[in-house]
């Protein structure tokens, strides 16, 4: 039995057992209708999409209240209370079967139910799903996520030790002292939900039994795609069309593949902040007490709290969208003429005090690192300040200094900042969302200025000497069109506003930053694709009633057979974007980003067939971590390699550590003798590429005998105990005889 055996019979637990929690929830969430709530779909993908945060938030309460409870508590009780719920349910409606079927089925039929336009829209969306998709399944549970990118290996290093350990503190800590991990201060979220994943194993934590852990990275992807769906479905209202555009759309989002493929916190950010816009959709405080509305402040501030804890960029993003849903809450009351604009301005208010606090809450950590070095982020001082040549590189890579002083011109730099030669979504998202906003504005005040002529013209018919009240039906259709709008196009504008500037300081340039580093930006990409859809919903909507306008004025220049025509216009210029978006998507050469383009050798690839990326690269490493002595010290540059050594290695760049690289060239042999250092370990090409080659630490390595230096996958090795580098010229022998020392 190989270890790919065993981690997938791991692997079927755990999807088993999130399968049954993503149905539950969903079903949860369909018959109480929350977060989206005009459309039970919708509903049931937001459920499915908050998976993940439940079963991080389950391993929270945990780690606070029974660290050492059973492995089976940790990974049993969400799917046992998921089948208790769907059993209660069952017996409760047990009457009710035949009316639930008549209406499933009639569901069925709906959702089957195309025509023309719609059809052709399926075809074109079926077509990028058939590109896309196997990219996603394959990487679901790859070990590649693990060998792209360094972060990830560290989240599971940590996650690894938790499981250990049970120890919630150690996630918690800001200020590492042993080096061996840089000390996060955003809150550890995505790490107690690997650690969920990690439970789905034997008592041996770590590979090669994380193939649960690495599912459950992969399968952010697709709770990603559920919370997207969502917002389609509500703020398109259902219109199959349309959807199915945003289904081409996503194909063109930039840089989604990177995040796919190796960036984990980037997918469990976006997902985090998706699943914000949807439950802030679904809030509504018009026309209510306020004891509800200090409930819903208590809710608000877990999900700020949950949405925060994904990522510390959370922070420059979240509050945005809590403002922009205060604006929606109160512009949406004085559309729909209530006379509560005031009273639901301070509601929201309220509301969003609540989800302040939880913001704050889960920044908590980032305050701390504030308060105690004048930085926002431990990793910003893992070195200490030194004129050693290597310094200057540090600062222009790693502590990004350039990027994050640029400040940028957002009308200046906006092809730059939106990737307007690359993908049509942003550009559009942004022209769409402000025509949009400007339309509901004109709206809005030529319907208050018609409302008040029709009160005073009932006044004049009417004279009274006592109170009157006027009382007009309004068209409720019209006033959810408006909000959709509305909250389409200020959630777009508000999740661009840390692009454009507003919020640079000379501490830190959040638009050059996001500029350089497109990946922080997804959400709104995601957001953009929405708005272009939701845009032409509206139109769809709008449309009959313009030609019914335009036929009342000419009515002997437009026949009914035109009208027909004509009312199915905006279908049309659907089906055309899903073509155009279809050709952009699945351009081979020039400006054309889009996950099909990047994402195109997967399908080629032998070692993501078989799942062998992770063994190829670190297969030496985990073999000479186990002859090295426990006392031994492995330097590495990257803490991505804790996860293939269980978190024995020593980050050089940590501030213990890191003093060995401004030392004379004659000192370097005798402090790491001191320090008992038995090797270094990188990757050939991260460490020649940066600032290491320039550190009098790297010049004392490259003079070891050649068999003291050993370079096999990608991997690069410098023994400095020569009983290792005897054990890995056997160990390439038996494993790797084409191998040859550098």
């Amino acid at each position: 039995m190989t270890w790919l055996d065993l981690g997938n019979g791991w692997r079927n637990l755990y999807l088993l057992s999130c399968m049954l929690t993503a149905f539950a929830l969903g079903v949860l969430f369909s018959v109480h209708r929350l977060f989206a709530k005009r459309s039970r779909a919708a509903c049931f993908l937001t459920g499915v999409a908050a998976t993940p945060f439940v079963q991080y938030l389950w391993t929270l309460i945990l780690s606070i209240l029974w660290p050492m409870a059973s492995k089976w508590v940790y990974i049993g009780v969400l799917p046992a209370l998921s089948v208790l719920y769907l059993a209660v349910l069952a017996v409760l409606n047990l009457r009710r079967i035949p009316a639930l079927f008549r209406k499933g089925w009639e569901f069925v039929r709906r959702i089957f139910r195309f025509d023309k336009p719609a059809l052709m829209c399926l075809c074109f969306a079926l077509c990028i799903v058939v590109l896309i998709a196997p990219v996603c399944v394959r990487f679901c549970s790859s070990m590649n996520s693990l060998v792209l990118s360094g972060d990830s290996g560290e989240y599971m290093a940590l996650a690894e030790r938790y499981c250990n350990d049970r120890s919630l503190q150690h996630l918690l800590e800001k200020e590492e002292l042993e080096g061996r991990f840089r000390g996060h201060s955003h809150f550890p979220s995505l790490e107690m939900y690997m650690s969920y994943g990690l439970f789905h194993t034997s008592e041996d934590f770590g590979y090669p039994y994380d193939k649960p852990a690495v599912s459950g990275l992969g399968m952010l992807t697709f709770y990603v795609i559920a919370a997207y769906g969502a917002l389609l479905l509500t703020l398109c209202r259902e219109k199959k069309p349309y959807i199915l555009l945003g289904v081409v759309l996503l194909n063109l989002i930039p840089n989604l593949y990177d995040s796919v493929s190796g960036a984990p916190r980037d997918l469990w950010r976006m997902l985090a902040l998706m699943l914000a816009v949807v439950y802030f959709l679904g809030l509504n405080v018009r026309s209510q007490g306020w004891l509800r509305t200090l409930g819903k402040a208590a809710a608000t501030l877990l999900v700020c709290f949950v949405v925060m804890s994904a990522h510390v960029v959370c922070f420059v993003q979240l509050p945005f969208i809590v403002v922009a849903w205060v604006i929606w809450q109160w512009l949406s009351s004085l559309y729909a003429r209530d006379k509560q604009a005031g009273r639901t301005l301070l509601r929201s208010i309220v509301v969003a005090v609540g989800g302040a606090m939880g913001t704050l809450i889960a920044f908590s950590g980032n305050l701390w690192c504030y308060f105690r070095w004048g930085e926002l982020s431990p990793w910003r001082l893992m070195t200490t300040f030194t004129e050693a040549p290597w310094y200057q590189g540090y600062m222009l890579q790693d502590y990004r200094i350039e990027e994050t002083t640029t400040q940028l011109n957002f009308f200046a730099d906006v092809d730059g900042i939106l990737y307007a030669h690359a993908s049509p979504v942003g550009p559009w998202g942004l022209r769409l969302a402000l025509i949009a906003l400007l339309g509901v504005g004109i709206a809005l005040v030529i319907r208050r200025l018609k409302l008040h002529r029709q009160v005073k013209a009932v006044m004049v018919e009417h004279p009274s000497d006592g109170p009157v009240a006027v009382i007009f039906k309004q068209d409720e259709a019209s006033v959810h069109l408006a909000d959709d709008l509305l909250y389409a196009a200020l959630m777009t504008l508000m999740l661009l506003a840390p692009m454009t500037g507003i919020l640079d300081t000379s501490f830190y340039s959040f638009s050059g930053t996001f500029a350089s580093m497109p990946r922080y930006t997804l959400q709104w990409f995601l957001m953009a694709a929405v708005m272009i859809c939701t845009v032409l919903a509206a139109l769809h909507d709008l449309w009959p009633k313009l030609l019914d306008w335009l036929r009342s004025k000419h009515p002997a220049k437009v026949s009914e057979g035109l009208m027909q025509n004509l009312r199915a216009l905006p279908a049309w210029l659907c089906v055309l974007l899903c073509l155009l978006g279809v050709v952009q998507g699945t351009k081979q050469t020039g400006y054309a980003d889009s996950f099909y383009r990047t994402s195109r050798h997967v399908m080629e690839s032998e070692t993501l067939l078989l799942d062998n990326g992770f063994q190829e690269k670190f297969a030496l490493l985990m073999a000479l971590a186990e002859e090295t002595d426990e006392d031994q010290m492995i330097l590495i540059p990257r803490t991505g390699y804790q996860y293939p050594l269980h978190g024995r290695g020593h980050v050089l760049d940590a501030n213990p550590i890191v003093p060995v690289m401004n030392l004379t060239l004659e000192e370097v042999p005798g402090e790491l003798e001191h320090m008992n250092v038995a090797m270094l370990a990188t990757e050939s090409a991260f460490w020649d590429n940066r600032y290491y080659p320039a550190s009098t630490l790297a010049a004392y390595l490259e003079a070891l005998p050649q068999e003291q230096r050993i370079e096999h996958g990608g991997m690069r090795y410098y023994l400095l105990d020569p009983r290792l580098a005897a054990y890995a010229q056997d160990w390439l022998a038996v494993h790797a005889p084409e191998n040859e020392a550098f």
